[in-house]
């Protein structure tokens, strides 16, 4: 009975058995599949150790190749955080830098930048951070003496960096610059030259461009003319011509013509034009020039009619070159020399001189011409022949902008009748010469006379009525004096009032000023009155007009008459000194005088005098004119009148009273001024005019007439 729970625990212990090995079977297997599962997981683990460790050697060269290249590239590259603090620097930019790399590491851009750059690049960071996009600027920055210009790319790396790469971009900057300066002159040639250039579209014909020249041409605006089509302002007659001009083009051939375009107001004008093909934003474009030759037509015109003329003269004209090979002879040389018009151009001018000319020709001729650029006078040609022609002839030599003789011309007249005529009139013109010398000199007598005649009237006539209103005035600024010293102690009287209204307007007007200063006036004005009538009287004594008859006269006042009209030469001048006149008066008595002549021959004489002062004087000497006078014998009285000038020589003082000689310089003297005072002072006063001189010594005029004379007619 024991034996039983001995058996069933034997069973229980088999069946036991038989679940433990079923089990360490089962957790065999599953053991084994796990042992697989984690053998291919550590293999799987292994590949990928392998694989990172692969990645990490493939990584590492990647960085180290990335570094070399960081190190390695020109440009500026730098990695800055989002206060644009330098955290990176490339080494290679470092030369491209303003400042050592390690003085700007750690730094702000505000502690090494301008603040409107670091505005600038801060502003550009905050963005890309804020953005997660690429953005690019341009800047400048002063690297050593230059400005270096940069374009920078600037892109984000983290949250909080960015990479700054900068190139330097001056050569650029320096291109583009000569671009547009390029572009400015090929604009400026465009806007100043002279000709018409247009450009306009083949396809289309629409006008892309027109200079100013182009438009001023045709009258119109440049906003104007781009609206038009070239059948608006080409002349419907050179319509035709204007479609051979688009095919031409297109074929790519250039076009040239001439043509008549139409101005804004309708006139027509002639022009002269150029097309080719220009590809402009690429399309086929025609580029124009036209010129105005409306001048030149006219000058071929003129041209033409000169030339009709020229053949129609009587005259030899011909033209030749630089040589002396001519090239033109009109139809009257032909005939003259006997030249065939097939041979104008085949023969040397020399070859047409007379022999004995020929030696004038060379030696002072053809010097002359090519000397000065022209030579006239007679000379004598030689026909094929053998005729001898006598001719006056002018030979011009024609130069260019840079003075050099590009042709010559000549014109010659044959003057074989003249020669007969002026033979026969050679007598006559000699028996006539002293009869005309004679006219002349009474001509210029009476013409003077004339002037001078008219100059007393105008200068009597401009003394009388100055003389009035100054007479008026000075006689008026007593009573003005009176008034206002009258107004002053009136004012006076306020003033010691000590009226408050009196002394603000009084500081207004600077009342104590006033009352100086209106005295002086008035002083001023008595002075310039009484200077006036001084001249009044001085033109008055002077112009003598009431006394065309003999009259007894203050010599001395008639020579302070005519200083004082002469007063205006006397005074200093620029690079010129003051006149200065000594008059060594004696005590003369009243004279019997035309006065009127004799202050004719006073101003010559001291019109003559200043002239010659100012052309120098002797020694360096302060340029002065002595006026003298003296009583002789108790019956005649001298004046005499003396420059310390540079004289003149003996040859000039025999001829100085001769009518129509001077020493002045052409349209400056008539020469009759001292012949006319010698016929004054010897034919109408009865007495004597003598001039005194030796070069360098100055000269002396003296005259003597008589106190008391018979009158003369």
């Amino acid at each position: 009975m024991n034996n039983i729970p001995i058996q069933q625990e034997i069973i229980l212990l088999r069946q036991q058995n038989a679940d433990l090995q079923q089990q360490l079977a089962q957790f065999t297997s599953e053991s084994n599949t796990r042992i697989a599962q984690l053998e291919k997981e550590l293999q799987d683990t292994q590949q990928l150790l392998q694989n990172y460790q692969q990645a990490e050697i493939e990584l590492k060269a990647e960085q180290a190749e990335l570094l070399a290249l960081f190190n390695a590239i020109q440009d500026v590259i730098i990695v800055v955080d989002a206060e644009c603090r330098y955290l990176k620097i490339a080494p290679s930019c470092a030369p491209l830098l303003y400042k050592p790399p390690t003085e700007i590491i750690g730094k702000t851009a505000y502690e090494v930048l301008p603040t409107h750059l670091a505005d600038l690049f801060v502003g550009c960071i905050q963005q890309v951070l804020k953005t997660k996009k690429n953005t690019k600027i341009e800047y400048s920055l002063p690297i050593g003496d230059q400005e270096i210009w940069f374009e920078a790319n600037i892109a984000p790396m983290t949250n909080n960096t960015v990479v700054w790469v900068a190139r330097d971009i001056s050569d650029r900057k320096a291109t583009e610059a000569a671009l547009r300066e390029q572009e400015a002159q090929y604009r400026n040639i465009f806007e100043a030259v002279s000709d018409g250039i247009s450009l306009m579209e083949l396809e289309t014909g629409k006008l892309v461009a027109a200079n100013p020249a182009l438009c001023k041409m045709h009258g119109y605006t440049p906003a104007e003319f781009i609206q038009l089509s070239p059948f608006d302002y080409i002349h419907s007659d050179y319509f035709h011509l204007f479609e051979e001009f688009i095919r031409t083009i297109n074929m790519g051939l250039e076009f040239h013509a001439q043509a008549v375009d139409i101005r804004k107001d309708g006139t027509c004008f002639d022009i002269e034009v150029t097309g080719k093909l220009l590809n402009y934003n690429g399309k086929p474009h025609t580029l124009s020039v036209v010129r105005d030759i409306s001048q030149r037509k006219q000058a071929e015109k003129e041209q033409r009619r000169l030339t009709t003329i020229l053949e129609a003269t009587t005259d030899i004209i011909g033209i030749a070159d630089v040589n002396g090979n001519n090239r033109y002879l009109n139809q009257a040389g032909q005939k003259m020399l006997g030249i065939p018009a097939s041979e104008t151009d085949k023969f040397h001018i020399s070859e047409f001189v007379e022999p004995s000319m020929l030696d004038k020709f060379q030696k002072e001729s053809l010097p002359t011409l090519l000397e000065k650029g022209i030579w006239s006078g007679e000379s004598k040609l030689l026909s094929r022949s053998g005729e001898e022609v006598p001719v006056s002839q002018v030979m011009i030599a024609h130069k260019n902008e840079q003075g050099e003789i590009e042709f010559l011309s000549t014109i010659a007249r044959d003057i074989r009748d003249r020669l007969q005529i002026e033979a026969q009139l050679r007598q006559q013109a000699e028996d006539l010469a002293q009869t005309l010398q004679e006219l002349q000199r009474t001509q210029a007598q009476m013409i003077q006379a004339e002037k001078m005649s008219s100059l007393g009237q105008l200068v009597a006539g401009v003394a009388h009525e100055i003389n009035n209103p100054v007479n008026f005035i000075h006689g008026n600024l007593t009573h003005l004096e009176e008034h206002t010293e009258d107004l002053l102690q009136v004012i006076n009287l306020y003033q010691a009032m000590n009226l408050p209204e009196f002394e603000t307007l009084s500081e207004e007007i600077d009342l104590d000023y006033i009352q100086q200063d209106l005295p002086k006036i008035l002083q001023s004005m008595k002075i310039g009155t009484q200077r006036i009538r001084q001249i009044v009287l001085s033109l008055r004594n002077f112009s003598r007009m009431d006394e065309a008859e003999f009259k007894d006269v203050d010599i001395h006042e008639g020579i302070d008459s005519t200083l004082m009209i002469l007063q205006h030469r006397l005074k200093e001048k620029p690079q010129f000194p003051e006149i200065q006149v000594i008059r060594d008066y004696a005590s003369l008595p009243l004279v019997e005088c035309y006065a009127g002549q004799l202050n004719q021959v006073l101003m010559n004489i001291l019109t003559n005098a200043i002239d010659a002062l100012e052309m120098g004087t002797r020694k360096d000497e302060p340029p002065t004119i002595t006026v003298r006078t003296a009583v002789i014998d108790s019956d005649w009285i001298t004046i005499a009148i003396a420059d310390n000038g540079m004289g003149m020589s003996e040859q000039i003082q025999k001829q100085i009273f001769n009518p129509f000689f001077t020493t002045k310089p052409v349209g400056k003297g008539t020469g009759m001024g001292m012949s006319i005072s010698y016929q004054i002072i010897t034919e109408k006063h009865a007495g004597k005019l003598e001039c005194y001189s030796q070069p360098g010594q100055g000269t002396e005029f003296v005259i003597t007439i008589p106190i008391c004379q018979p009158i003369i007619d």
